[in-house]
């Protein structure tokens, strides 16, 4: 939610991780073992999807994104904001910011818990989609990953992490109401092309953010808010064109 020019804080940059399909199992995978009768053990697959989680390639035609009711949704649910909606095997804001009410009116969901309650650590984690060359000069758009977020009537609150088009990057705590947020970091970031996965993590009061399998941001979660929901945000604003940025496959899970 809007990048604004605050204190640069220092970045922890080049570590890498190493998980099996870096960013979609939530914890190293270790060699398992199947015994079959009348033989010997052999050697099981690597688990391919989160572990208590969730993982979406957006492939349902949807404003809100939906998907069987998996997903509480910034206008349905929250009122003041906008949905996310999916389409063509993406998902992308359904407006632009700040057309019929507040600029800070981002298209935002979060998994429902009634689907599924998430453990307060917890990560999401997203697969680019971006027109190539897209730059709307003089307008800004922002992908977001939510963490420990919820949505009610005029109140959305949690930690979201953005990317700008053009390198912005933020961690902001959501207050409440429309408009509300707190900066709790904010550094430049290599700008995000198609196909790059990003991953947001909460454990505990640390909030850690990879690109591509490498540690690249730590910042604190100001211990505000202690559980919540992973999600998707949206924020293109002025003539920034909603489907050209935007998340192709999604990913949460617990800790």
């Amino acid at each position: 939610m809007k990048f604004r020019a605050w204190p640069t804080t220092v970045l922890v940059v080049g570590i890498s991780v190493a998980w099996c399909n870096i960013g979609i199992a939530a914890t190293p995978c270790p060699p398992s073992q199947l015994s079959v009768d009348g033989s010997n053990p052999v050697a099981t697959p690597c688990q391919t999807a989160p572990v208590n989680g969730y993982s979406t390639n957006f492939s349902l035609t949807e404003n809100p994104l939906s998907e069987g009711g998996k997903w509480v949704n910034g206008k349905v649910t929250g009122l003041d904001w906008n949905t996310p909606q999916s389409a063509s095997g993406k998902a992308y804001a359904s407006v632009r910011s700040g057309i019929t009410g507040s600029r800070y009116d981002d298209s935002v969901a979060h998994l429902s818990t009634s689907f599924q309650s998430f453990n307060a650590n917890q990560f999401a984690q997203g697969t680019v989609y971006r027109v190539a060359g897209y730059a709307p000069s003089g307008s800004k758009h922002e992908i977001e990953l939510l963490l420990r977020f919820q949505i009610t009537a005029h109140n959305a609150r949690g930690y979201e992490v953005l990317w700008g088009w053009d390198g912005d990057f933020a961690i902001v705590r959501w207050n409440g109401p429309v408009g509300d947020y707190t900066a709790i970091y904010s550094n430049t970031f290599e700008q995000l092309v198609d196909g790059d996965v990003v991953r947001a993590e909460i454990n505990g009061s640390v909030i850690k953010v990879y690109k591509n399998g490498a540690l690249k941001a730590t910042g604190p979660s100001n211990g505000t808010f202690a559980s919540g929901q992973p999600g998707v945000g949206f924020w293109p604003v002025d003539s920034a064109t909603k489907e050209n940025y935007g998340w192709k496959s999604y990913q949460a899970g617990n800790l």
